[in-house]
């Protein structure tokens, strides 16, 4: 399989009806809400409380924040343009985020984020989004900057999740010939991996999040695959993020 990573340049959302690309460019005003609040009836945005030595990362996800919301108004003005007064589609737009720490070390923290998006159709879909950030630097580094070889790290990634994966659409989904259309695992730029770690503890594990319509039909829902940390994978991670990680305990 061609490893690829997810690009956090922009965000995809997939929906019943639409790809709706969030591309970082031009921050539009900010629009007065408190954090984690709904800011209207289809609006949510919750954002987690975060260290004063990471200014950077706040301000980051205070700006995709502005960013969705801009999309969100976009996104409903133009479907209440098409479709007529009263309409059960436009009431029911909706974009519900929330990001929450997956893990955190002096040296890196991990989070993750969910967002339930309905933009007309039959149905809404859930996304998924993960950042890993190095505090000292106040930078993202993804899952590849912690790798001193970035694509034998992922693959002891790739490997066990395909493996988890497969055992949960044969558990939904039934069993699964070579020439099934969800056969193949899906490449990483189309999941979301986050460092998952205890209060004050290193990061034992990453959890890859795979939305609807990745590995199975939408009645399958998402899958959500948790890939320990290993020796080998210890010894691959650069050496000012070893201390960050360890192995699991049970």
């Amino acid at each position: 399989m061609n490893l690829r990573i997810h690009a956090f340049g922009r965000r995809v959302l997939a929906t019943g009806a639409a790809m709706l690309v969030l591309p970082l460019g031009p921050i539009p005003a900010p629009v007065a809400a408190a954090q984690g609040e709904a800011e209207d009836a289809g609006f949510t945005y919750a954002l987690p409380a975060l260290p004063d030595t990471v200014p950077l990362l706040a301000s980051r996800l205070e700006s995709e924040r502005q960013r969705a919301r801009y999309a969100y108004d976009e996104g409903r003005a133009e479907l209440a343009e098409m479709m007529p007064e009263g309409s059960a589609m436009v009431a029911g737009f909706q974009h519900d985020q929330r990001w929450t720490v997956t893990g955190q070390t002096d040296a890196l923290i991990g989070l993750g984020s969910e967002t339930y998006s309905y933009t007309g159709g039959a149905h809404g879909n859930t996304a998924f989004d993960a950042l890993v950030w190095d505090v000292e630097t106040d930078r993202p580094i993804g899952v590849l900057g912690l790798f001193a070889n970035r694509y034998l790290g992922l693959s002891m990634i790739d490997r066990p999740f395909c493996a988890g994966l497969r055992e949960q659409q044969i558990e939904r989904m039934g069993d699964i010939s070579g020439d099934d259309f969800w056969a193949d695992c899906p490449p990483l730029d189309q999941v979301a991996i986050a460092p998952m770690g205890s209060d004050d503890g290193p990061f034992t594990s990453f959890r890859v999040r795979v939305p609807p319509y990745i590995a199975g039909p939408y009645a399958a829902g998402s899958f959500d695959v948790d890939v320990p940390v290993t020796a080998e994978m210890l010894d691959t991670l650069k050496p000012e993020y070893r201390g960050s990680f360890g192995l699991p305990t049970d």
